[in-house]
């Protein structure tokens, strides 16, 4: 089983994934109109990157066009939902609810942009 530049990002996804979903536990306030995008693709995504990962340790990896589709969703999804919480929060007085969920934020948009590096590398192959 070689390790691959795609593998990587995989896990990295997954890593970033894991960390957004710790600190959502940790900074959400019961906000229904975020908490139903943010939540849901959070978890969704876990779920799918977990899933993605036991799939390449069992050798048994998915379509590329089902992982392209998935990535170019989880772009939108993490994006937005970086976007909407920078929204709610960045005017937030100061205090450590502020903090954690502007970090989540970042690292939802950060997922976001490694989302759309893996559907450029897998569309191409790599």
């Amino acid at each position: 089983m070689a390790i691959s530049r795609l593998s990587i990002i995989k896990f990295l996804e997954l890593a970033l994934t894991c960390a957004c979903v710790a600190l959502h536990y940790h900074s959400y306030n019961g906000d229904a109109d975020i908490g139903m995008l943010v939540t849901g693709t959070f978890i969704g995504y876990l779920i799918i990157f977990a899933g993605a990962a036991a799939g390449y340790i069992m050798q048994t990896p998915s379509h590329k066009r089902i992982d392209i589709f998935y990535s170019l969703v989880g772009v939108c999804l993490f994006v937005a939902s970086g976007a909407v919480i920078i929204d709610r929060y960045q005017h937030y007085g100061r205090s450590e609810l502020k903090d954690k969920n502007l970090a989540k934020a970042s690292l939802a948009i950060i997922n976001g942009a490694l989302l759309l590096v893996d559907a450029v590398l897998t569309q191409r192959g790599g």
